[in-house]
């Protein structure tokens, strides 16, 4: 019979990496008002303004996933460590 053997630390950096994408994503929305001015020509930038505004909806929907994700890894440290009769 083999042992499972679970690494904290991978775990903790994969919740953590989430935990970072996450406000990355969050964080640059409000770099595309700033990004505006600097496209020039109005078609240029009517165009970024509507790749903006589905960039918007993908990006909420990522950021929903990742925070599910995130939830579920700390789930999975809880569990373990409950397993192996640590206290968090």
């Amino acid at each position: 019979m083999s042992n499972l053997v679970v690494s904290y630390d991978e775990l903790h950096e994969i919740k953590k990496n989430f935990g970072t994408l996450k406000r990355e994503f969050e964080s640059c929305a409000a770099n595309q008002d700033s990004m505006a001015e600097a496209y020039g020509h109005d078609s240029i930038k009517f165009a970024m303004e509507a790749f903006a505004d589905s960039w918007d909806e993908h990006r909420k929907d990522l950021m929903k996933q990742m925070g599910d994700v995130e939830k579920r890894v700390r789930k999975t440290i809880k569990s373990f460590k409950e397993a192996d009769g640590e206290k968090d």
